[in-house]
């Protein structure tokens, strides 16, 4: 039976590298919520600077009563579970599998408190040269950027180390030698898998051109917009940290996740190494956020209309259709590849 153990007396750098990183994502969540977020000043209107708390009033006040609640859970609560529960999985004794579920949960649900990121990313393009309406970023959306991103990286590296824990556990595993060919592992079905890359691949290159949004509000200039319209807007305005995240979410790893799971179902490799792509593609799914960017892009046409009236492009239905197939993608990858390795630990056992 396995012993509940705690990861905090692993020898090494880890035992003081993880706390310290936890310390710091939550000092830095704190500035995210006390600092100023996004200012927004409009023509006829008093000037008014908005903190995540009062973002949440605010919207609650406007009868904006689902923005406000999604961004009360994912920006404001969730943030703060999770860093409390990587720092009771790093101190508490737990068994090594159930520490693992648990991770595997919280690692899930991490990505969509880049929310409210997506929402300011929106609202700045939406605003960007225009006469009666102007927007500025202020510290504390840089201070919530890093706090999010480094509780999801010190999440990859404690879910590595409770991996490695459940792996000395067990008793060691023997991997046939053998190259599998996924392609090829089961005839009728494998085919589907590099269609729907390429499919996921073009779906996602047309998704970042396509317009999907255009402003409809008198005394304002009718811009349009696509993700690729919003990267220049970032760029000429120089918010270079915002441009990374849009860039690196939504188009880089994306495309590395892809190339990845296409390269790993067209060349024979070991079933030792079809685990570690697996792995490797797990992390990876974690960091693509078209889905995040899509919720937020939902927000700001239902909700954000008191701010800056738009309409809907056709473009929309393309975001919508590549975050369709990206899901899909994955269930039928996540199938097939366990449907391989019980076969393989059928014929291991046979033999």
């Amino acid at each position: 039976m396995a012993e509940r153990t705690t990861l905090r007396i692993i020898d090494g750098h880890w035992s003081w590298i993880i706390p310290l990183l936890l310390l710091i994502a939550l000092i830095a969540n704190i500035l995210g919520l006390v600092l100023p977020f996004l200012e927004i000043d409009e023509a006829f209107h008093d000037k008014v600077i908005y903190s995540l708390p009062h973002s949440v009033e605010l919207m609650w006040q406007r009868k904006l009563h689902f923005v406000s609640l999604l961004i009360l859970v994912f920006s404001i609560i969730f943030p703060f579970v999770k860093l409390f529960s990587l720092i009771a999985v790093w101190f508490l004794p737990w068994k090594a599998k159930n520490r693992e579920r648990y991770l595997h949960v919280i690692e899930l649900l991490g990505k969509w408190s880049y929310l409210d990121i997506f929402v300011v990313i929106l609202l700045l393009s939406l605003t960007s040269d225009q006469a009666n309406i102007a927007s500025t970023v202020h510290p504390g959306v840089y201070f919530f950027i890093g706090a999010i991103t480094l509780s999801m990286v010190t999440s990859e590296i404690i879910m590595t180390l409770t991996r490695k824990q459940c792996e000395a556990e067990l008793p060691e595993r023997i991997y046939s030698a053998k190259r599998k060919w996924m392609l090829i592992d089961n005839i009728y079905l494998s085919w589907i898998v590099p269609v729907l890359v390429f499919a996921s691949a073009i779906a996602l290159i047309e998704s970042l051109h396509a317009t999907f949004l255009r402003i409809s509000q008198m005394f304002l200039v009718s811009h349009s917009y696509s993700i690729n319209q919003i990267g220049i807007v970032l760029q000429e305005e120089k918010h270079w940290v915002l441009l990374i995240v849009l860039v690196c979410t939504l188009l880089v790893v994306p495309m590395l996740r892809l190339a990845l799971l296409l390269g790993a179902w067209t060349i024979p490799l070991r079933e030792q190494t079809h685990v570690k792509v697996k792995q490797i593609l797990d992390v990876l799914s974690r960091w693509c956020m078209l889905d995040v960017f899509g919720l937020a892009l939902f927000l700001i046409t239902t909700e954000g209309k008191d701010l800056v009236k738009t309409e809907i492009q056709p473009g929309l239905y393309v975001v919508v259709s590549a975050i369709g197939l990206s899901y899909i993608l994955g269930v039928m990858a996540i199938m097939l590849n366990k449907a391989m390795i019980a076969k393989a630990n059928r014929a291991t056992q046979a033999s």
